[in-house]
């Protein structure tokens, strides 16, 4: 066969292919390894036979830092006491952030066109079909996180079903001595309540900043407000008390920055979720401070035992090599046979892996490329959608950090995925920014 006739073919496809990974990431994990799979060869075999058409969306520092972080990533498996191992996870989960980024960067930003416009709106049909012609009619960054929205309603909705039937799933996630009546943490799709929990603070992140973004449709405001209201009842019954504290920031820091006049509202919500959990969530948020909780108790040693494997180990343990290292530094659990993944603190995690100067690295991506980016959409931004995708990205940012002090879950593959993904997305809407008119 021809190949030129197949990339053509290809490369009307490939970004419907990127839109379905998206939607599926918070789906399944392996099925969506198959899929960013399919899509990068699809992407690969199509650069090789047309080559570039359109200009790099990242500039040559920003490219940089990526290569860099990807090197001592590379570089880090020396360190690691399974290099096999380290070498198989790192090629399985780097490939597919590096995989996704790829097609992305290539796929995600053609065709500019502008929001709306009286002219299309008079061309579209009816029904169905004049809903998939809006849809095709938005920037690609604007389909793209409006599937990951859109998901986000079936994967809470899932999560408060699993709470109302009462399914508590084979792990066990709670202490019941200190916790007689917590029964059920959902996780929904995902594999536990707190990488679930981690991706409802991301949803919610972005649709508060599309809510206030969506001025001019009730309609529109409705709908977010639904998806974020829906994530934030699915956050609740999570019981994950880091994320609780990650998602107030995010409100916080959404009122404080970018619209002061939703203390009121945020604040009544809040109390609303309260009322809603009850008892048993005043119990959990008080178990913080209260030293008795095991789960709090195990974190801090985890803390403990890092220190000292960042000070035996200042060029790092290697990519993905903290399970081998830890058992020697374990003080507190009696049973060494449960493998240690990773330290559940997401800054303390890479330092231990990577070492300082991969922390550094890591911290210049993601702060110094898409936060900083993020930070001037949110207030540069031409368009209202394009301020929404950089204030939801900020707000996105203090989701993940604060919530990374307790927790990793982006040690996760699908949160990994997820956390490139709106990195990548943020940088495809600045470069559309230059397109945009002017609100």
């Amino acid at each position: 066969m021809n190949l030129q006739r197949i990339a053509d073919y290809l490369d009307t496809k490939i970004y419907y292919m990127l839109l379905f990974t998206v939607a599926v990431i918070p789906l399944h994990q392996e099925f969506t390894a198959c899929c960013v799979a399919v899509t990068f060869l699809a992407a690969l075999l199509t650069a090789a036979v047309k080559g570039r058409r359109q200009p790099c969306v990242l500039q040559k520092w920003q490219q940089g830092a990526l290569y860099l972080l990807l090197a001592i990533g590379w570089l880090s498996l020396h360190f690691s006491r399974d290099r096999f191992i380290s070498s198989w996870n790192y090629v399985y989960v780097a490939g597919q952030y590096g995989a996704l980024l790829f097609v992305l960067l290539r796929y995600g930003w053609l065709r500019p066109q502008v929001f709306g416009g009286a002219e299309q709106k008079q061309a579209y049909a009816a029904g169905w079909r004049g809903c998939w012609q809006r849809f095709c009619a938005l920037p690609r960054p604007l389909q793209l996180i409006g599937a990951f929205l859109a998901v986000s309603v079936v994967v809470s909705s899932v999560g408060i079903a699993q709470k109302i039937l009462g399914i508590a799933g084979d792990g066990v996630w709670s202490d019941p001595a200190q916790f007689p009546d917590l029964k059920v943490r959902v996780y929904s799709t995902l594999v536990n309540p707190n990488i679930l929990a981690g991706y409802l603070v991301l949803v919610i992140a972005y649709a508060a900043a599309f809510f206030q973004a969506a001025k001019g449709s009730r309609r529109w405001r409705l709908a977010f407000l639904f998806t974020g209201v829906l994530a934030s009842v699915c956050l609740l019954y999570t019981y994950s008390r880091g994320n609780w504290l990650a998602c107030a920031a995010v409100l916080l820091a959404f009122c404080v920055l970018f619209c002061r006049k939703a203390f009121v509202p945020v604040l009544a919500g809040g109390a609303a979720v309260l009322a809603l959990g009850g008892q048993t969530v005043l119990h959990r948020l008080s178990s913080i401070s209260s030293g008795e909780d095991t789960s709090a108790a195990l974190r801090l040693a985890y803390l403990k035992s890092t220190k000292w494997i960042i000070e035996k180990f200042p060029w790092g343990v290697g990519w993905y090599g903290y399970r081998f290292v830890y058992p020697e530094y374990n003080y507190y659990l009696a049973d060494t046979s449960v493998i240690m993944y990773h330290c559940h603190n997401i800054f303390l995690n890479v330092l231990a892996e990577l070492g300082w100067h991969g922390l550094f690295a890591f911290l210049l991506v993601w702060w110094g490329v898409f936060l900083r980016t993020g930070w001037r959409l949110a207030f540069r931004g031409r368009g209202l959608w394009l301020r929404a995708m950089g204030r939801g990205y900020v707000l996105a940012t203090v989701g993940i950090a604060v919530g990374g002090l307790t927790d990793h879950v982006y040690f996760n593959t699908q949160m990994g995925l997820l956390f490139w993904l709106l990195g990548g997305l943020t940088m495809l809407c600045w470069k559309l920014n230059a397109y945009e008119r002017q609100d």
